[in-house]
């Protein structure tokens, strides 16, 4: 069979009108109108009195999310979270993070905790850790954390503050960074 210009003469008509539609629908969307639209649309989903369990891979519970209220944002790839609290459990460790909200990306590997973030480690036999700031970066399933605003650490009426803070909760380092200040108070017999 010999292809003609008479054949082709549809395919190409169709190609160049494709073009044509492809290059004015671009040509007349404004700057950010994509994104101007979904913010514009509000959240896809509510979700009131949320809770959420994350297992390990023996099937013991991980960590634990809940708040007291979620929105999820369409084209953003998060959530946003009103009152959120993430409760680390492994083995005897305890540990319970709260804000006032946070923002959390959609695959569930990070957690913006933000405003009056407290927390609380407790570890049979010892004191238990409080900690402060007003932001926390969380990475719940590596157990790792990271706050850029300055971190006010107490146990057992020892103080420690720093600029910043990272903290690993499998070897249970907390490290404080910046300008550091200690007040270990003399325990007496």
């Amino acid at each position: 069979m010999r292809l003609t210009l008479q054949h082709a003469f549809p395919v190409i008509a169709l190609t160049v009108l494709a073009a044509g539609s492809f290059w004015l629908e671009r040509a007349t969307r404004g700057p950010g109108t994509a994104v101007e639209a979904s913010e514009e649309q509000g959240p896809d989903i509510i979700v009131e009195q949320m809770a959420l369990t994350r297992f390990d891979i023996n099937g013991k519970p991980h960590y634990y999310l809940d708040a007291r209220e979620m929105r999820h944002l369409p084209g953003q790839a998060h959530s946003r979270l009103t009152d959120p609290v993430v409760h680390l459990v492994r083995d005897a460790l305890d540990m319970r993070l709260a804000s006032r909200s946070a923002d959390v990306r959609d695959d569930g590997d990070r957690v913006d905790m933000a405003g009056n973030v407290r927390g609380e480690r407790t570890i049979p036999g010892e004191p238990t850790t409080h900690f402060a700031s007003e932001s926390l970066i969380v990475w719940p399933n590596v157990e790792s954390a990271k706050s850029l605003d300055p971190v006010t650490i107490t146990q057992d009426g020892a103080t420690a503050r720093g600029d910043t803070m990272t903290a690993d909760n499998v070897f249970g380092v907390m490290t404080l960074t910046g300008h550091v200040q200690a007040h270990m108070p003399i325990k007496r017999k």
